[in-house]
């Protein structure tokens, strides 16, 4: 019997039982009987959180291969131990399914950790200082273009910074900045140029070209689809750069824990890379990618989705599936491009990108093919209009398996909050914007406090019976699940003791806070067969955490980390440091 790896064969006894703790009031897991062959390895030592709703609590756990064959009580592991085995006692930390993210965006963050990234900083002084540096460290070419992303809205009066930064740092070259919700863009003189825009350039149908309010000329800042007019001349990555930022994205994945994972917006060069990957045999995550014409880009697509998803058989492949459509409605809150019930304070509102009845057609078509419609709606107009859109589907196809869902979900109207339940369509939060940051203000500024007050009702989907599922939408936040999870608990920063909370009625339990990152997340995969739950016959998708989750106190759970990540059975990271 081989010991090894994350603690000492003995375990020792960690501190339980604290004032703010959560834990689960069921027994552990009964055991599932296993098979009498040796397992390749063991983990025993208790801490170890199966997502089974009922039983979530068990002792040890068997992996053979790439599938789980044994859950249960330490006692009966020992069956599972020959001479070859490997035997991991965790001693107080935590074992559980790996982590399910349903909207990150993997392949572009591993884009921007490998550009000029601006890390979203608060203040102009450090974004100067960072652009600074990439102008020093990058070898760019004098005609070359700049990208770069994660710009911060709240750094600048009115989320519009001046393209002359740009033009002083980078010595007149084009250039095309991302903001971190990814519906803005930063363009430099020489990019506008480029692409032709002047003071007489009107605004595209659902995008905004900001002008300086005494020159009348564009400012710099790009809003929505008025991006696409500079982004269209950037040239396209090539193969070799887009498979670097897809491995660098996967491992940044492996590294917090994520497993299975759902790309938004894939066009079919990038399903063409997810399927490389897997068949060279590092593809490190399961991924449901949603197909979209337009690629990551927000904007509005017509019928030409319909020849690239009638080839979606031809993308598939082991780890890799695209039985997903993703369709924007709508902008950002903060920049007042979202589709609102209600004006904004300014008097002005913004229209959705598709009118009722053209995106009821679009949702039957999708629907009947089989489809899961992933849908951007932020606003609370732009969320009944997807709603209803669903529920018009459902009326003439009747009720399917698709697996529908909406992403963001900023600002629900009370009225429609009980129809996710209603129609089965999944609440997709990002739960880490759930808390009062300077985003939070910038968007009280534009819809009032008591609108903002009722920001991410995500307790109140989950009390009228709708599905939560969680989502990270990386690389606009922390790709992390654990700082999003301690923020649907405490509904405070996450990297604070203390401070105001958004919404206090809207704060969640750990275990459906975890839920929705595991079990919630693979139905909506469509894996839940697979992956999810710890359970007999189930992939060997699982990892450790360095604390046990329900042990700590709730301010705690963000400085947990991952010490081991495991998909089929195969080790795709491992803390240096542990």
């Amino acid at each position: 019997m081989a010991c090894c790896g994350l603690m000492a064969c003995d375990p020792s006894t960690s501190e339980t039982g604290t004032a703010d703790s959560t834990e689960p009031a069921t027994e552990p897991a009964v055991a599932v009987t296993g098979q009498a062959d040796p397992a390749d390895t063991v983990f025993t030592g208790g801490g170890i959180y199966t997502a089974v709703p009922g039983q979530p609590l068990a002792e040890a756990l068997a992996i053979r291969g790439d599938e789980i064959v044994f859950v249960g009580d330490s006692e009966s592991a020992q069956d599972y131990i020959g001479p070859d085995t490997e035997v991991l006692e965790l001693a107080g930390k935590m074992l559980m399914p790996g982590f399910h993210d349903a909207h990150a965006h993997v392949l572009a963050g591993g884009g921007t950790l490998n550009r000029c990234n601006l890390e979203d900083s608060r203040s102009q002084r450090k974004l100067l200082e960072l652009l600074q540096k990439c102008a020093d460290e990058y070898d760019y070419g004098p005609d070359e273009w700049v990208i770069g992303n994660r710009w911060p809205l709240a750094a600048f009066e009115s989320g519009a910074p001046k393209k002359e930064v740009l033009d002083q740092v980078f010595g007149g070259r084009p250039a095309y900045f991302v903001d971190s919700f990814g519906h803005n863009a930063w363009v430099s003189s020489r990019a506008l140029e480029i692409a032709g825009i002047d003071t007489l350039t009107p605004d595209p149908a659902q995008g905004v070209i900001v002008h300086d309010p005494s020159s009348g000329q564009p400012s710099g800042t790009l809003r929505e689809d008025a991006m696409q007019l500079v982004a269209r001349h950037i040239p396209s990555p090539s193969t070799e750069q887009l498979m670097r930022d897809l491995r660098t994205g996967l491992a940044e994945a492996a590294r917090f824990g994520i497993t299975s994972y759902i790309e938004p917006g894939v066009s079919r060069r990038e399903a063409e890379l997810f399927q490389t990957a897997d068949r060279e045999g590092w593809l490190s995550a399961r991924v449901l990618g949603s197909l979209s014409p337009i690629g990551l880009d927000a904007g509005k697509f017509g019928d030409e989705v319909f020849p690239l998803v009638e080839q979606r058989s031809t993308l598939r492949s082991k780890h890799f599936s695209v039985d997903s459509v993703k369709i924007y409605i709508d902008g950002v809150i903060e920049t007042e491009t979202s589709f609102m019930l209600e004006p904004y304070t300014s008097g002005k509102n913004f229209a959705a990108f598709y009118q009722p009845q053209e995106l009821v057609d679009i949702y039957q078509r999708l629907d009947a093919a089989g489809l899961q419609i992933h849908t951007h709606a932020i606003g609370d107009g732009a969320i009944r209009l997807a709603l209803d859109a669903y529920e018009a589907a459902r009326q003439v196809n009747g009720p399917t398996d698709n697996r529908h869902h909406i992403c963001h979900l900023q600002l629900i109207d009370e009225q429609d909050i009980p129809r996710f339940g209603k129609l089965d369509i999944a609440a997709n939060f990002q739960g880490l914007w759930a808390y009062p940051d300077q985003y939070i203000d910038v968007a009280a500024d534009v819809v009032g406090d008591e609108r903002t007050e009722k920001f991410y009702p995500v307790a109140s989907v989950q009390r009228t019976g709708g599905r939560l599922v969680g989502g990270s939408d990386w690389d606009v936040t922390s790709l992390n699940p654990l700082d999003a999870i301690e923020t649907l608990v405490r509904r405070q920063d996450p990297w604070a003791e203390g401070g105001p909370e958004l919404g206090t009625n809207e704060r969640i339990d750990l275990d459906i806070a975890l839920a929705m990152y595991t079990r919630n997340a693979a139905w909506v995969m469509r894996q839940e067969t697979l992956t999810g739950t710890l359970e007999t016959g189930k992939k060997a998708d699982l990892i450790v955490l360095d604390q046990n989750l329900f042990e700590i106190p709730v301010t705690a759970i963000n400085e947990t980390t991952v010490e081991l990540t495991l998909m089929g059975g195969n080790e795709v990271y491992r803390n240096p440091a542990p």
